[in-house]
C-alpha cells in the first residue's frame, strides 16, 4: 500500500499535467507556474495513474474507515504540515531575535527580552514606558513584527497541541472510547502500527528541528515579545508552550549539553509502555513492507532505512534502552545499522551515530561492531568496487538503442537489480562522506572521487528516468500489446492448422488430421486467453509453449523448416505475452521506492560547486541534470502521503514549500550558465566600448582596412559563439514538472540571466556610488567623475547585453529596463524604511524576489542604508546653503567664487549614471526626507509654542489686524515678538532651509525628466500633457457643477499620476506632503520668522538673488523662500493669505518709517522684504495681482532700482 501511494504521488511528470491548470505569478517575482486551485491539485494528484491509488483506498482495511483510524490519520497528517511550517518559518526569523545574548549594540536590546522578563515583568514594562523613545520604538516594533510573531506562536502552540492530542488519543484508546480498538490492537494492525510510529516520530522530529532551525534564545524572545504584545489573558496555553520551547542549551556549533536531547524530549511525559511497544514493532517488523523492493539480504539496511530514521528519533524518548539494554540495542544495530552509521533522520538532515550515541553505554557498545576498522574497510572496498562496475553498466544501458521496449520486457529483473545496486551504493557514499569520524571520513573520501560519485548519481538518475518512461509506456499500452501478441500467435496456429489440412495451395504436404485438429484446438485456446485473469493466462501460456516445443519432435514438423519457423514465431509471441503480463504497477512502484533520493536533499548542496564546474566545462551536462532534478522530487513523497490520504487542506501549502525548495536548488545549480555568459560578456563590453570603431556610412577605400579590425571582430565572434553554446544546454532541456511547479527551460535561463544581471548592476551601483567625506574642491570633481564613470560602465554593459540578445533568444532591452527599475525601486524602498514607522521587509517587498533576489550590501556610512541614500545625501551635501548659493536664472548652485557646483550638467551626469529610474528614485527619497523634516518642524513648533507664547502671538495678531491698516508702535511690536520667538526661529531655520533645498532639487529633477521625455518621446509627452489638462478640466468642472459633472474615475488618476511624475509633469512646490492639525498663529509666526531672517540677507545684484551676509549663518535666499512656501502649502490657504498680508503690512510700515527719515531711498530690510515677495510669487507661481491688492504696485516695480 505504501508503494502504491509513493508511486502515485511522486509520478508528477509533465505528460500528466495540462498547462492550462497553471497560473503565472506577478512579473519580476517567482516565474514558476503553480497549480492554481486546491481542487485542481487534488484532482491531478488522484489522476496520476490513479487507478491503482483509487483501488488501494477502496481496498484499505477497516482501520481507516473506523473513527480510531481517521482520528490517528488526522493527527499524523497535521504533524507533516507542522514540520513544513517549521522549516518555512525558520528561514524568516527576524535578525533581531538571533543576536547574541551578550550583544547590546542593537537598538532593540531593551525591548527584546528572553524568559528573564517573567521574573520581573513589571519592572521591565515600567522601564519601557518611562522612556518615550524606547516606548515609541517598542510600538514601532510591535506594528512591524506582530503578524510574524503570531505565526511563530501558532507554530509553537501547534506542536504542543499535536502531542497533547496524540496523548488524548492514547487515553481514549485505553478507556475504550474506540470500541473496536485498543493500543495493542492498533499496533498489530498494518496501517495502525505505521501511523502510531509516525505520530511519535514526527513529534521527535519537530523537537529536533525546532532546536536546530530556531535557536532556543530566539524562541524565548519570540514568545516573550508575543506575550507582551498580546497579553496573558488572550493566550490560554502560554505556560505549557513556554515550557516546551524553553532553550535547551544546544548549539549546532557548540558542545552538546548533558542529557541532551532526552531531557528535552521528556518535557511532556509520554507513557513508557507505549514507547516500548512502538520500538518493538520498529525493531522486529518491516512495517512498510519495503523488503519487497529490496529482496537481497545485502540491502536490508537500505530497505529498513525509513524505520531506522524513526528508531533513531524515538529512542530518545526511551533513554533507558540506549543506556542499559544492551541486547535490545545489539538487535537494533545488527538489523538496521550493521553496515551504516550515518542516518538521515528527517528530509535530508543526517546524523552521525558515532557521535550521537557516544554518551549512551549500550548504544555505543552495540555500534562498535559496525565501526570496527576491518568492517568499515570491508564495506568501503565493496562499495568502491561496485561504483566502477555500476558506472560501466549504466553507460552500457544508456547507449542509444539499448534500452528498448523488448529489452526492458526481457531483462526487467536484471535492470531493476542494477538500479537497486546503484541506489544502495550511491546512498551509502553520499551519507558516509559526511561522517564526523575523521579517520573513516578520509578513507571513504579517498576511495571514490567526487567525479566518480557524480557520474554514478547523474547516470543512475538518467537510467531510472528512461526506465520509468519505458515501463510507464508499457503499462499504458499493456492490454493492447497483449491482445496484439495473442492475435499474432492465434493467426500462426490457424495457419499451421490449415497447412496440415492438405487442401491449401502450393503446400505439397499430406493431410494430417490429428495435427490439423491439434493446432486448431490450440489456436482456440490461445484465442480464449483472458487478459483480465492474467495469472491463469500466464500459466496456460507456459503450458502451451511447452506443448509447442514438444510437437517439434514429430517427423512431419521436424523436416519442415517453414513449420518450425512458424512455431518459433508463435512461441516468441506467447513469450512476449507472458513478459507483458509480468510488467505490473508494482514494478513501477518498486522502482519509485528504489530511486528514493529524499535523503540527499540537503547533502546535495555539498556538490553544487562540482556541478558548476561540469556545466562550465561541458554545457550539455545540463541535459543529464534534468533527470537528477526529477530524482530529487522524491522529497514530496513522505510529507504528502498522509496529508493527501486524510484530505487535509494543507496539501497545497506543503507541496508548494517542498517544491519551492527544490526549484530554488535547481536555480542555484544552473546559475553557473548565466554567470559564464556574463563573464564572457565582459570581454564583449571591452571590445564594443573601447576597441571597436563605429563604421561611418561612407568611407574611402584606403581606410577600409583600418575599419575592418579583423582580429577584434574574430575575438568578438568567438566570444559571442561561446555565449550561445552556454545557453544551448538549458534551452535544449524539456519542460519539467518538479513537484507542483512547472519549470520551463527558457524561463529558467531568463531567470538566471536576470539574476546575474541584477547582481552585476547592483554591484556596480554600490561600488561606484561611494563618496569621500572631505570638504574641498576635489570632492565636486570626484562626485561628477564617479557619476560619469558609472554611466560609461552601465552604458557599455547595456549595449553589450543588447548585442547578445539574439544569440540567447531574449529581449535584452526589456529585461534591462525591468530589472534596473526593480533595483532602484527596491533600494529606494529600503532606504525609505528609515522614515517609516511600519517597515517594509524583504519578504513583504513587491520588488524583492526569491528567484531573482536583489543583493544587499553592508553599509558604507552610518546614515545611508544603500547607494540611493548615499547619492541623495551627497546631493544635499553638495548644495549645502553654508557653502553654496542658488541662482534661479542659472538653475544651479554656485560656490563663493561663482563656480557651478550642482546644475544642469550635474543632473545630466546623474541621468547617464542612474537613468530615468534613478532620477525618479532620487525624487521619491527626497520626498520622504521632506516629510521627515516637516514632521520635525511641526513637533518643534508644538514644543516651543507653549501657553505663554501662544497668548503673546494671539495678542500680536489682534494688534496687527486688520492687515490693511498700520499698527501703532510697529517697530516695538515686531522686535518684541521676534525676541520672544528667537529660540524657535533658531531651531526651525535649518529645517526650513533644508526643506527649501530639497524642494529645489525635486524641481530640478522634474525639469530634467520633462526635458528627457520631450526629447526622447515627443508623442508620449504631448499625450500626457493633453490627458493631464483634460483631467484637471474635468475635476474643476465637477467642483463647479457637481450635479451635472461626474468626478473622473478614481482608478484613472493614480495611474496617470505615475506617468506624469516619471515624465516630470509636476511642480513639487504645489505638493502637500503631510496632513496636520492647524498650528496656532502659524501665519504670524512665519511672518516674524521671515522678517527676522531678512536681516541676515542681502541682495546681490550680480546674480540677482538674496544671499547670506555671513556664510556661517547657514542661510540662502532661494531655499528660505521655497521652504516657507512649502510649509505654508501644507495648511489651509488662509494661512498663506494672512502671511502675505502681514508681510505687506510690514513693508508699508517700513516704507512709511523710511520716508519719514529720507525721501530718496528705502532701507535694505524693506527692499529685502519686497524682493522676498517678488520671489515668493515667482517660485509659487502666484498671480502678481494678489500682491498688488496688498501693496501699491509701483513699490514692487521700482524696488530693484532703489
Amino acid at each position: 500500500a505504501y508503494y502504491i501511494l509513493n508511486e502515485n504521488i511522486i509520478n508528477l511528470s509533465a505528460s500528466h499535467v495540462d498547462s492550462e491548470e497553471f497560473c503565472h505569478t506577478k512579473p519580476g517575482m517567482n516565474y514558476g507556474r503553480n497549480l492554481g486551485a486546491r481542487e485542481s491539485w487534488k484532482e491531478r494528484l488522484f489522476d496520476l495513474s490513479s487507478k491503482s491509488l483509487v483501488a488501494f483506498f477502496r481496498k484499505m482495511s477497516g482501520f481507516f474507515s473506523n473513527v480510531a483510524g481517521k482520528t490517528l490519520l488526522s493527527i499524523v497528517s497535521r504533524g507533516s504540515a507542522i514540520i513544513a511550517e517549521l522549516r518555512r518559518l525558520s528561514d524568516h526569523i527576524p535578525p533581531v531575535f538571533l543576536r547574541a545574548e551578550n550583544e547590546s549594540k542593537s537598538k532593540y536590546s531593551k525591548i527584546i527580552l528572553d524568559f528573564k522578563f517573567l521574573k520581573n515583568a513589571d519592572e521591565y514594562e515600567e522601564m519601557i514606558e518611562k522612556d518615550d523613545q524606547i516606548a515609541e520604538l517598542d510600538e514601532e516594533f510591535r506594528e512591524n513584527h506582530l503578524q510574524l510573531l503570531e505565526r511563530f506562536y501558532a507554530l509553537f502552540e501547534s506542536i504542543h497541541k499535536y502531542i497533547t492530542d496524540w496523548l488524548t488519543y492514547l487515553e481514549e484508546l485505553n478507556d475504550g472510547s474506540f470500541v473496536q480498538y485498543t493500543t495493542e490492537s492498533v499496533l498489530l494492525d498494518v496501517e495502525g502500527k505505521q501511523l502510531m510510529s509516525e505520530a511519535l516520530y514526527l513529534y521527535g522530529c519537530m523537537l529536533l528541528l525546532m532546536d536546530l532551525r530556531i535557536p532556543g534564545l530566539a524562541r524565548e524572545r519570540i514568545l516573550i515579545s508575543y506575550y507582551r504584545y498580546k497579553g496573558a489573558a488572550t493566550i490560554p496555553n502560554i505556560d505549557q508552550v513556554c515550557k516546551l520551547c524553553q532553550r535547551t542549551g544546544y548549539s549546532p556549533s557548540g558542545r552538546r549539553p548533558p542529557r541532551y536531547p532526552e531531557d528535552y524530549f521528556a518535557r511532556i511525559k509520554i507513557p513508557e509502555w507505549v514507547i516500548n511497544m512502538i520500538v518493538s514493532r520498529l525493531r522486529s517488523d518491516d512495517i512498510y513492507n519495503r523488503r519487497k523492493a529490496y529482496p537481497s539480504p545485502e540491502h536490508r539496511s537500505t530497505a529498513l532505512s525509513t524505520q531506522s530514521a524513526m528508531l533513531y528519533t524515538i529512542l530518545y524518548f526511551a533513554p533507558k534502552i540506549l543506556n542499559s539494554e544492551a541486547s535490545t540495542m545489539r538487535e537494533i544495530v545488527d538489523k538496521h545499522f550493521n553496515d551504516n552509521w550515518v542516518v538521515p533522520f528527517q528530509m535530508g538532515f543526517a546524523v552521525d551515530l558515532s557521535q550521537a550515541w557516544e554518551p549512551y553505554k549500550a548504544a555505543k557498545a552495540a555500534l562498535d561492531n559496525t565501526l570496527n576498522r576491518s568492517n568499515v574497510m570491508k564495506i568501503t572496498q565493496e562499495h568502491t568496487k561496485a561504483v566502477k562496475s555500476l558506472n560501466a553498466g549504466l553507460l552500457n544501458y544508456l547507449t542509444k538503442g539499448v534500452l528498448t521496449e523488448g529489452f526492458v520486457m526481457e531483462q526487467i529483473r536484471k535492470l531493476m537489480n542494477h538500479a537497486r545496486r546503484c541506489n544502495v551504493t550511491l546512498r551509502w557514499y553520499l551519507l558516509h562522506r559526511t561522517t564526523m569520524h575523521k579517520r573513516y571520513r578520509e578513507i571513504i573520501r579517498k576511495a571514490v572521487s567526487v567525479d566518480q560519485l557524480l557520474d554514478l548519481m547523474t547516470n543512475t538518475a538518467q537510467f531510472e528516468l528512461q526506465l520509468k518512461n519505458l515501463i510507464q509506456h508499457l503499462l499504458n499500452t499493456k492490454e493492447a500489446r497483449w491482445h496484439r501478441y495473442r492475435g499474432e500467435a492465434k493467426e500462426r496456429l490457424q495457419d499451421l492448422s490449415e497447412y496440415f489440412s492438405g487442401e491449401k495451395a502450393l503446400t505439397r504436404v499430406k493431410k494430417h488430421s490429428n495435427l490439423q485438429q491439434w493446432f486448431a484446438k490450440l489456436a482456440e485456446k490461445v484465442g480464449n486467453l483472458d487478459f483480465q485473469n492474467a495469472i491463469v493466462a500466464g500459466r496456460n501460456i507456459a503450458h502451451l509453449i511447452r506443448h509447442l516445443e514438444d510437437v517439434e519432435q514429430f517427423h512431419q514438423i521436424e523436416s519442415s523448416l517453414q513449420v518450425k519457423s512458424f512455431l518459433a514465431d508463435t512461441r516468441e509471441f506467447m513469450t512476449r505475452m507472458i513478459r507483458t503480463v509480468n510488467i505490473t504497477d508494482s514494478v513501477l512502484a518498486d522502482l519509485e521506492t528504489i530511486s528514493d533520493f529524499a535523503y540527499a536533499c540537503e547533502l546535495i548542496n555539498d556538490y553544487t560547486s562540482h556541478l558548476h564546474y561540469r556545466i562550465k566545462s561541458k554545457p550539455s551536462t545540463v541535459l543529464l541534470l534534468r533527470a537528477t532534478f526529477l530524482k530529487l522530487a522524491s522529497i514530496l513523497s513522505l510529507p504528502l502521503v498522509r496529508i493527501t490520504q486524510f484530505g487535509s487542506k494543507d496539501d497545497i501549502s506543503v507541496a508548494e514549500y517542498y517544491s519551492g525548495g527544490l526549484v530554488k536548488y535547481i536555480r542555484k545549480v544552473l546559475e553557473i550558465v548565466p554567470q559564464s555568459v556574463f563573464n564572457t560578456l565582459g570581454s564583449i563590453i571591452e571590445l564594443l566600448t573601447h576597441k571597436m570603431k563605429s563604421v561611418p556610412s561612407k568611407l574611402e577605400r584606403l581606410h577600409l582596412a583600418g575599419y575592418a579590425q579583423l582580429a577584434e571582430r574574430y575575438t568578438l565572434a568567438r566570444a559571442t559563439h561561446q555565449v550561445s553554446v552556454f545557453t544551448k544546454g538549458i534551452l535544449n532541456m524539456k519542460t519539467t514538472l518538479v513537484g507542483i511547479v512547472q519549470l520551463d527551460p527558457r524561463q529558467l535561463l531568463e531567470d538566471g540571466i536576470r539574476k546575474e544581471l541584477v547582481r552585476r548592476i547592483a554591484s556596480a551601483l554600490n561600488s561606484k556610488l561611494v563618496f569621500s567625506s572631505r570638504n574641498d574642491t576635489k570632492k565636486l570633481a570626484d562626485f561628477e567623475t564617479k557619476l560619469k564613470g558609472l554611466g560609461d560602465e552601465l552604458t557599455g554593459f547595456k549595449q553589450s547585453f543588447e548585442y547578445i540578445q539574439d544569440y540567447i533568444q531574449m529581449y535584452g532591452l526589456k529585461i534591462w529596463q525591468e530589472e534596473f527599475s526593480r533595483i532602484i525601486a527596491y533600494n529606494v524602498e529600503q532606504e525609505c524604511n528609515a522614515f517609516l514607522k511600519k517597515k517594509v521587509y524583504d519578504w513583504q517587498s513587491i520588488y524583492q524576489s526569491d528567484a531573482i533576489p536583489i543583493p544587499k550590501f553592508p553599509r558604507v556610512d552610518a546614515d545611508s542604508v544603500n547607494f540611493m541614500g548615499r547619492l541623495v545625501r551627497e546631493l544635499l551635501a553638495q548644495t549645502d546653503p553654508k557653502k553654496t548659493v542658488y541662482i534661479e536664472c542659472n538653475q544651479g548652485w554656485y560656490d563663493a567664487n561663482l563656480r557651478e557646483v550642482v546644475g544642469i550638467r550635474t543632473f545630466d551626469f546623474l541621468y547617464r549614471g542612474v537613468g530615468v529610474f534613478g532620477l525618479c528614485g532620487v525624487d521619491r527619497l527626497v520626498c520622504f526626507m521632506i516629510v521627515r523634516d516637516m514632521k520635525k518642524l511641526i513637533r518643534t513648533y508644538q514644543q516651543q509654542m507653549d501657553f505663554k507664547h501662544s497668548k503673546a502671538i494671539s495678542g500680536l495678531m489682534e494688534q496687527l489686524e486688520p492687515a490693511h491698516s498700520l499698527p501703532r508702535n510697529s517697530a516695538k511690536l515686531y522686535s518684541g515678538a521676534s525676541e520672544k520667538l528667537l529660540k524657535l526661529f533658531n531651531r526651525i531655520l535649518p529645517i526650513v532651509v533644508t526643506i527649501g533645498t530639497a524642494q529645489l532639487l525635486r524641481r530640478q529633477v522634474a525639469n530634467q525628466l520633462n526635458f528627457l521625455c520631450k526629447l526622447d518621446s515627443k508623442l508620449l509627452s504631448c499625450s500626457l500633457a493633453a490627458v493631464n489638462k483634460a483631467l484637471v478640466t474635468d475635476v474643476r468642472a465637477h467642483y463647479l457643477r457637481p450635479e451635472s459633472k461626474e468626478y473622473p474615475l478614481n482608478s484613472l488618476l493614480p495611474e496617470v499620476s505615475k506617468y506624469l511624475d516619471t515624465a516630470g509633469f509636476n511642480n513639487p512646490l504645489t505638493k502637500i506632503y503631510i496632513t496636520s492639525e492647524p498650528l496656532h498663529g502659524l501665519s504670524c509666526v512665519m511672518f516674524l520668522f521671515v522678517i527676522q531672517m531678512l536681516q541676515k540677507l542681502k541682495w546681490d545684484k550680480k546674480i540677482s538673488t538674496l544671499t547670506a551676509k555671513n556664510s556661517r549663518d547657514g542661510i540662502d535666499g532661494a531655499p528660505l523662500i521655497v521652504g516657507v512656501i512649502t510649509i505654508l502649502k501644507q495648511f489651509h490657504s488662509s494661512h498663506t493669505a494672512k502671511f502675505l498680508a502681514f508681510l505687506a503690512q510690514y513693508v508699508c510700515v517700513s516704507v512709511t518709517q523710511d520716508s519719514a527719515k529720507t525721501k530718496t531711498s528705502i532701507s535694505p530690510s524693506t527692499a529685502n522684504a519686497l524682493l522676498f515677495l517678488e520671489q515668493f510669487c515667482s517660485f509659487s507661481k502666484m498671480d502678481r495681482t494678489k500682491i498688488d491688492g496688498l501693496l501699491p504696485g509701483y513699490l514692487l516695480d521700482r524696488f530693484t532700482k532703489l
